[in-house]
């Protein structure tokens, strides 16, 4: 969606004698920019989804905040894009009954879980997505997660996921914490390292990783938002390298690293890049 500017006129009369000026000033920039990519690399159809909300209305943004969800239907499984769609759905919904004053994180926990009934109980556990979701209100940061989709934060050149996946490799982790001598290869190569312990559509959901308070942003934070199309392909450097730049731009760059990575099994990916300008003002 890139960078958002607009212009204004003002027009006054001097003297009689004198010309009519036309004076042009920009707005000021919006406070958050934003771009998003998505691609279905060597998969069939497409089973991601994604939705942001205020991004392009400079007025809601700083009223309400941004809103922004990725969800990644499970590859293998019936109806991955109408599950993955419907979890957006449903976080959107979401997203209109938060209520900054209340306790968000669990606001977010609880719609969450509802989230997971309500696939369970349309889709009878026969389809599963993943879901990533932020909330970011002024200098304030909320996110969920469930699943192996990330959540990556840049701040002063170092890019780090601030999001726990949900998968068997950190059971595995676990279980070479008890062993002598203990080996994190091990776990890393076991076939069942990336199998989901959650994901939304489940009978239960029993995982979820949220923040128990506001995480606070600064101006020059960048967030990206992904499938593991993107964070199980890409290192920390290339994904630095497209988060250095503006959103649009970064997000088309995440979109060549892909593919020209060339892998036969390539995921479908999806990323959403969020750039935070300033904050009350400050930049």
């Amino acid at each position: 969606m890139g960078r958002i500017s607009d212009f204004f006129r003002r027009s006054r009369r001097v003297t009689d004698d004198a010309p009519t000026q036309q004076l042009r000033r920009p707005v000021s920039q919006a406070p958050i920019l934003v771009g998003n990519v998505q691609g279905i690399g060597a998969r069939e159809g497409q089973e991601d989804s994604f939705a942001l909300v205020n991004a392009s209305d400079p007025e809601a943004m700083t009223r309400r905040g941004v809103f922004a969800v990725v969800a990644d239907g499970m590859g293998g499984l019936a109806d991955g894009k109408a599950i993955s769609e419907a979890a957006v759905d449903g976080f959107l919904q979401l997203f209109q009954t938060l209520d900054e004053t209340g306790d968000v994180p669990r606001q977010l926990l609880s719609g969450t879980c509802a989230i997971n009934d309500a696939l369970f109980q349309r889709f009878g556990g026969r389809s599963g997505t993943t879901a990533v979701a932020v909330w970011i209100l002024r200098d304030r940061l909320h996110w969920i997660s469930v699943g192996d989709s990330a959540i990556f934060l840049m701040r002063h050149g170092g890019v780090f996921q601030v999001n726990r996946e949900h998968t068997r490799l950190n059971e595995l982790y676990l279980e070479e914490l008890s062993r002598e001598p203990s080996d994190p290869a091990r776990a890393e190569s076991d076939e069942d390292a990336r199998r989901l312990s959650a994901f939304l559509g489940m009978p239960e959901l029993r995982e979820a990783d949220y923040n128990r308070r506001p995480f606070l942003l600064y101006p020059g934070d960048v967030l990206l938002l992904c499938s593991d199309g993107i964070s199980g392909v890409l290192t920390p450097a290339e994904l630095r390298e497209a988060m250095c730049l503006p959103p649009d731009a970064g997000c088309r760059l995440l979109e060549t690293l892909v593919l020209e990575k060339g892998l036969p099994a390539q995921d479908n990916f999806t990323g959403t890049m969020i750039s935070i300008q300033s904050i009350n003002g400050r930049e």
